[in-house]
């Protein structure tokens, strides 16, 4: 990972400088699928600012530098958990538990996110975004939506950093929506959505790696292990059509009137 000359006790005063200068793409011995949400374009011709908020896959497998790096050189102040409680007590969360890093555990599954809940979940549904619509349907996934939003909104809980399992699907969701309140066109959040891709690959290796996870790859569709352009189109087009935009959408479950607004200001240069 390249970090060049990023001073990470910068704040607000170095945020011009932060949004031209770092990749968003950040390599981790073991934690794949990480990446920074800075420096893409927002509303009114202003950048979500770098080195802010990061999503990521869980951090069970990450290593001593791994730790150092999140620890030492991005300095994270916040977790938030988008996995379930049975999620969490099987997979963990590495050597994170030895921080003082403020967690937060939203789960975005109602199932409980055992490996037979997730085996069942999809093959309910033809395509990621059928089962992305499903969720945003529902009242309580909105509500969980907006208590992320909140936490994100935050400016003492930054930096930040949200995940799920692989940090494709429901992380890719709070990432859409975060993205898409703050102005980011869609296809912008389409593209950051489809960087979920190739690191499936990585995951998938160490799934099959382990005795117990070995099977789990091929007893769900194909189509879980991608993250194909159509399938965030599908969900941001449902949104407008449904809710008007994105911003609807959280007003429609319960957001206060003043959370973009707090977000912009946390997160816009």
């Amino acid at each position: 990972m390249v970090w060049g000359d990023w001073n990470p006790t910068a704040r607000d005063d170095n945020k011009e400088t932060m949004v031209k200068k770092y990749s968003r793409e950040i390599n981790f011995d073991n934690v794949p699928n990480f990446r920074d949400l800075g420096g893409l374009r927002a509303r009114g011709g202003r950048s979500v600012v770098r080195r802010r908020v990061f999503r990521s896959s869980e951090f069970s497998n990450m290593t001593r530098n791994d730790y150092d790096r999140l620890t030492k050189e991005i300095r994270l102040a916040a977790v938030i958990d988008l996995r379930s409680a049975e999620e969490r007590e099987r997979q963990g969360i590495g050597l994170l538990s030895e921080t003082g890093i403020k967690f937060h555990n939203i789960s975005f599954l109602t199932d409980g996110g055992n490996k037979n809940a997730d085996e069942k979940r999809f093959t309910e549904f033809p395509g990621m975004g059928e089962f992305y619509v499903y969720l945003v349907k529902n009242k309580w996934f909105g509500q969980r939506i907006v208590e992320a939003l909140e936490i994100i909104a935050a400016p003492e809980n930054h930096p930040l950093v949200f995940h799920c399992a692989v940090g494709k699907d429901r992380t890719g969701l709070l990432a859409a929506f975060l993205l898409s309140a703050l102005g980011v066109a869609d296809k912008d959040v389409i593209e950051d959505y489809a960087l979920s891709g190739p690191p499936m690959q990585i995951i998938i290796k160490r799934l099959n790696s382990k005795p117990e996870t070995a099977g789990f790859v091929t007893r769900i569709p194909a189509y879980f292990w991608g993250a194909a352009p159509e399938s965030m189109d599908l969900l941001l087009a449902t949104l407008k059509k449904d809710y008007g935009s994105t911003v609807g959408y959280l007003k429609e479950n319960g957001a206060d009137s003043s959370l973009v607004k707090r977000l912009e200001k946390a997160l816009l240069v």
